[in-house]
């Protein structure tokens, strides 16, 4: 089987369209939502907050790249901080074209593998990073119904709305989704009925190998995990303390905006609320959850942000959490590729 090299230079030309597009539309969300006398808060973004925020979006990548070498140096697994930083980004860019759920965990494992980590090490990083989000996520839950019970009543009562009026249509779907898959895996579906069908045939061919990568690294995956419960309790506690700051340095970017707007806020209810704002996303289904997480935000946030502000503040939020840390993505990336001279790409196998 040849091999093939997805170079991440064509996904960036992609973002770059994705990153003018969503600016642009801001912009003109912006404009159009919000009275020209608000527009005037926007004057209180100084230098000093700009930089603070820039600061703040770097940091999540910081902290990511050293729990990655931490547990990398625990696997006896060689690689500099710089290259883990890189593939982190990349990860980034190539995630910001697909849905939140999916992310980059399956592109950061492959660019490991690509880097000589065994099959079982990096299925550990790529599993052991997602029980970690689970805790996580599950924490912020945890917190919201002690610290914002009315949040978690609204949101009880909403999907008990949703459920209850769509009943028989979420069962019919089920129903339908369990028999395609049962009928799939008996191979009784025609070739025109599968959806592997019309994907590429060079990414039909990742997906394959990375899942046979996976499954031919699962035993020292296994070993892994007894590994790090037998000796490596302490990085488990000290991974997860940079997990909160990598997020909580995330978070910490909507309380410089409202600073810079002279908004009055409760801090706890800032983080937690925005701890559910990203559980929300991972179920909108749009590249980055786009769209979607700016209405889960209005609506999770409600009167905790001024109401006359809310447009404004959504949208300055979103611009600097996602679509200005795409742009710093890329030249972050631009720069690194430049200083380790080479391009990072994944290399695959093809029929």
């Amino acid at each position: 089987m040849p091999a093939q090299k997805v170079n991440f230079k064509k996904i960036i030309n992609r973002l770059i369209l994705f990153i003018g597009l969503g600016v642009g539309a801001h912009i003109i969300f912006v404009l159009t939502t919000t009275e020209r006398s608000l527009l005037k808060y926007l004057s209180g973004i100084s230098f000093f907050h700009l930089g603070l925020i820039i600061l703040l979006m770097f940091m999540p990548w910081i902290f990511y790249a050293l729990r990655v070498l931490m547990w990398s140096s625990f696997l006896k697994e060689k690689i500099r901080f710089s290259d883990l930083l890189r593939i982190i980004i990349t990860a980034d860019l190539a995630s910001a074209l697909s849905p939140t759920a999916v992310g980059g965990a399956p592109v950061k494992a492959a660019l490991l593998i690509n880097r000589g980590f065994t099959t079982g090490n990096a299925g550990f990083l790529l599993t052991y990073g997602v029980i970690e989000d689970i805790v996580f996520y599950t924490t912020g839950i945890l917190l919201a119904s002690f610290y914002s019970t009315d949040l978690l009543a609204g949101i009880s009562t909403k999907l008990l709305m949703f459920f209850q009026e769509y009943a028989l249509h979420i069962l019919i779907f089920t129903l339908l989704l369990a028999g395609y898959i049962y009928l799939l895996r008996k191979n009784h579906i025609p070739i025109g009925f599968r959806l592997m069908t019309y994907i590429p045939a060079a990414i039909k061919s990742k997906i394959y190998h990375f899942k046979n990568k996976l499954a031919e690294g699962f035993t020292g995956m296994k070993s892994n995990f007894k590994l790090a419960l037998r000796h490596g309790k302490l990085r488990m506690l000290f991974s997860f303390i940079l997990l909160l700051m990598q997020w909580m340095t995330k978070f910490s970017v909507l309380l410089v905006i409202l600073n810079a707007f002279h908004a009055d806020f409760d801090t706890i209810q800032m983080y937690i609320r925005q701890w559910v704002v990203y559980v929300t996303m991972l179920f909108i289904p749009t590249p980055g959850a786009s769209g979607g997480a700016e209405a889960s935000f209005l609506w999770i946030f409600g009167k905790s942000i001024p109401s006359d502000l809310s447009f404004l503040i959504v949208s300055v939020w979103r611009l600097f959490t996602y679509y200005l840390i795409l742009l710093f993505a890329v030249i972050f990336y631009s720069i690194l590729s430049f200083w380790l001279r080479k391009d990072e790409e994944i290399v695959i196998q093809t029929k």
